[in-house]
């Protein structure tokens, strides 16, 4: 779950942002029942909550500013960026990732989802020599560790493969997606814990691979460090909730000050700078 309600508000200006905030709290009531098993999720969902609401508060303020602004991209001005307002920087940076802008995920946060559909324009508009690191969140949902799995699974193979997250045919790609789709479209559940080859199932056969693979490639070396390198994204997520982009490994863009897929990929690029 995330503060990061822009999706529905900046970036689809033409929506009531009544209604919006309806969608928001029945998909947060939604996801309330589903992850409030733990203190580390009520955690995280708390955060989302409170983020999430301040956010659409805000989208909604612009948005009757500025009327119906059916083009918002053509009226941005650049401007500088503020520390405490923009971004804030961690007191403990993601290791090696410099150059790299990072996505801070789960596959049961329906934000995060919402946020699939903008991703590769913003992956496209990197530098060449800036890589896209998406960070599975373990500590989210019925099968959050399970999930993280998969997806470490997947993106080593697609880095034997040579394919990044900005190829179509990148596993780890067809993974999210079918993960996505199933969780906050068709409300998927898969037994609240209880089914977990029907879950596994749901991503591996959307990549093409089959459940004896995964389990093979699972204690290769190349996964395992993938996984290790995600354990520090937690203390990131608890900030602000999920996604969450962090910018060469120290610097996390406050979402509440997002305003539009324009203004995000703005604050990436001056970011990159730093």
């Amino acid at each position: 779950m995330s503060k990061n309600h822009f999706t529905q508000g900046n970036l689809k200006m033409q929506e009531n942002p009544k209604s919006q905030m309806k969608i928001f709290i029945k998909s947060f009531a939604q996801n309330v029942r589903d992850d409030f098993a733990s203190a580390i999720k009520a955690k995280i969902a708390v955060v989302s909550l409170l983020a999430g609401l301040l956010s659409l508060s805000v989208a909604y303020t612009q948005s009757v500013a500025q009327g119906t602004a059916q083009n918002p991209k053509s009226d941005f001005k650049r401007y500088e960026l503020k520390e405490g307002r923009d971004f804030i920087v961690l007191k403990e940076p993601l290791p090696n990732a410099q150059n790299s802008v990072i996505e801070i995920f789960s596959y049961a946060c329906p934000f995060c989802y919402r946020y699939s559909k903008i991703l590769p324009k913003v992956i496209e508009s990197l530098p060449k020599n800036v890589e896209f690191k998406p960070y599975h969140l373990e500590k989210m949902g019925d099968y959050g560790k399970v999930a993280s799995q998969v997806f470490a699974v997947l993106l080593d193979k697609d880095k034997k493969s040579n394919i990044t997250t900005k190829d179509s045919k990148s596993a780890f790609l067809k993974a999210q997606k079918a993960y996505f789709s199933e969780y906050n479209i068709k409300k998927e559940r898969w037994g609240q814990g209880k089914n977990l080859q029907a879950f596994l199932h749901t991503g591996l056969d959307a990549a093409g691979v089959k459940i004896e693979e995964f389990y093979a490639a699972l204690q290769e070396k190349g996964v395992q460090e993938i996984l290790r390198s995600w354990e520090a994204g937690y203390e990131v997520a608890i900030i602000q909730g999920v996604p969450a982009f962090v910018v060469n490994g120290k610097y996390l863009i406050y979402t509440k000050s997002i305003a539009s897929l324009k203004d995000l990929e703005y604050k990436i690029d001056e970011l990159l700078k730093k």
